[in-house]
């Protein structure tokens, strides 16, 4: 028992950071008090959504509701972390070779792993849950027996999203290790939910009414999907001990089942998942060396780059996905435009209305490019390997270009495929379609050679992670500060010239001008101070 305690200990100390913070802080407590202060807020938050759900629920007495939906919801979000958790805490662990060599049983081995996970699912389930009892018990008088049903809910609840998180982590882990690139389904996963909380934002009054109305209709379909859920509820309001004996039991006997199951398989997959495989026939390896130009070159690094960095990914492309959003329901919801332009206190034509169709595309446009910096992250994301980059026979401008170009490969196909849906259902002259295509290239270039100049004067090459870089360092932040300021010039200056009658055409000229002029400062700016300024980082 205490070889088992130890080896639970020593397990815990890697991948348990519910907000991935990490710093060089010489102060041992200041990460752990950041978490705790993210975790109060996090919590106040939940718990200003659970008010937001029960004062409806008060006035048509169904309070109970409240924690079934909190119950199913927190199992879909603890589903979903699972299924990202599962590939670090049980399938790609760095102590897999020390555990292994110990002589310690591998069942021992796989408990440890996926009570590992339990605990970390504990936690999160706990953020979500606790705020909505909070609630609950602030709108309703409750007795002993909800606290005991409430904790031990605690306790079991994320046993069932773990065997699940196991199940499609295994069939992930299986997957990916025999395909090239690994996180595309994390990418696209964390993109939908990305956007599920944005849809779930905007719509959030609309849901309270509509739920206030549907309340127990909603509560039903929750109880046949998920049943703990309605368990739960049944248990604060009409508490029965056999009920809560058997679903301890029948919890306790599936972790059982699974360390049991997964036993037989779990090993392999995670040995294959380390294991680097060569083709091979007749027992020699062939070696295929392949030589670019060095710019070709250099763009394929950069892809490859961006590809295995899911956060850069998520973080660069959300604002190119709501590009697409934003263009498909523009032409769904254009007759909703036109009532709400052509209504009382506005008096616009639906002439008016087409005629600023092109400039409507154009401040799109113009919003994906700038705020889709990626270039102000690739030269910190370089981190201690900029030294090799340097090395490189190859001019530091040729480098800089590389990247500018990769960012803008990356935005284009999304870009136009939004420009394209666009064209197909509404007129556009072959003016105004040149005009927007050729912004479509432009603005991305000015939007990616700024954020290359500022990540040149701005480098952060010490960084531990990529979040680190992407989200949080200065020159990721001052890319977007400034790509918002050119979004606001540019409306701005839209509007002023739409109220001097100024044709919309000659707007787009007149702006496409514009930024051309601002690509060539950057072109020389980068050109001469480029240089400089790349060879001046040191790491």
């Amino acid at each position: 028992m205490k070889r088992m305690i130890s080896l639970i200990k020593a397990c815990m100390t890697d991948n348990m950071s519910l907000f991935k913070i990490k710093s060089k802080s010489s102060k041992k407590g200041s990460n752990k008090t950041l978490a705790i202060v993210i975790a109060i807020i996090f919590f106040f938050t939940i718990w200003s959504y659970a008010n937001m759900f029960m004062e409806p629920l008060v006035e048509i007495h169904l309070e109970y509701i409240l924690l079934s939906l909190f119950v199913f919801i927190t199992f879909i979000l603890t589903l979903i972390e699972g299924i990202y958790k599962s590939s670090n805490l049980l399938f790609n662990c760095k102590d897999d070779d020390l555990l292994l060599s110990l002589p310690i049983k591998k069942s021992t081995v796989l408990f440890i792993r996926i009570f590992k996970f339990y605990i970390f699912e504990l936690l999160y389930n706990s953020l979500f849950l606790l705020p909505a009892m909070v609630v609950y018990i602030r709108y309703v008088q409750v007795d002993w027996t909800f606290y005991l049903t409430s904790i031990m809910m605690l306790i079991l609840l994320p046993i069932i999203p773990i065997v699940i998180s196991c199940i499609i982590g295994l069939i992930i882990s299986e997957i990916s290790s025999r395909f090239k690139f690994k996180n595309f389904v994390q990418i696209f996963v964390t993109m939908i939910f990305a956007i599920g909380i944005m849809y779930v934002s905007f719509n959030m009054q609309n849901m309270l009414t509509s739920f206030g109305t549907q309340a127990q209709s909603i509560n039903d379909l929750i109880t046949k999907i998920y049943y703990p859920a309605g368990l739960y509820a049944k248990l604060v309001t009409n508490f029965q001990a056999k009920d809560l004996i058997l679903f301890t039991l029948f919890n306790i006997i599936l972790f059982a089942v699974t360390i049991l199951v997964f036993g037989n398989i779990y090993f392999k997959i995670n040995s294959r998942v380390k294991t680097v495989k060569r083709a091979a026939k007749n027992n020699i390896t062939k070696y295929e060396i392949k030589t670019n130009k060095p710019m070709k070159a250099l763009i394929k690094k950069e892809l490859n780059r961006f590809i295995n960095s899911p956060v850069f990914v998520t973080n660069a492309g959300f604002g190119l996905v709501l590009f697409v959003i934003g263009c498909i329901a523009m032409v769904l919801k254009f007759d909703t435009l036109i009532e709400m332009l052509t209504g009382e206190g506005i008096n616009m034509t639906i002439e008016q209305i087409n005629s600023y169709i092109p400039l409507i595309t154009f401040a799109f446009v113009c919003f994906a490019s700038f705020m889709s910096s990626i270039t102000s992250s690739m030269i910190s994301l370089e981190g201690k390997s900029f030294s090799i980059l340097k090395s490189l026979p190859v001019k530091p401008r040729t480098i800089i270009m590389a990247k500018v170009l990769t960012a803008v490969l990356i935005m284009l196909p999304f870009i136009l495929i939004g420009d394209l849906i666009i064209f197909i259902n509404f007129q556009f002259n072959i003016l105004e379609i040149i005009m927007i295509l050729a912004s479509s290239v432009l603005l991305p270039l000015v939007a990616e050679m700024i954020g290359i100049a500022v990540n040149l004067k701005y480098p952060k090459m010490d960084a531990l992670n990529d979040t680190e870089v992407v989200k949080q360092s200065m020159s990721s932040t001052i890319a977007v500060f400034i790509g918002m300021i050119l979004i606001g010039i540019t409306c701005l200056a839209i509007f002023k010239m739409l109220d001097y009658a100024i044709p919309v055409d000659l707007i787009i000229l007149s702006a496409l001008g514009i930024y051309i002029l601002i690509f060539i400062l950057l072109f020389a700016y980068l050109s001469k101070q480029g240089t400089k300024k790349f060879n001046e980082i040191n790491v």
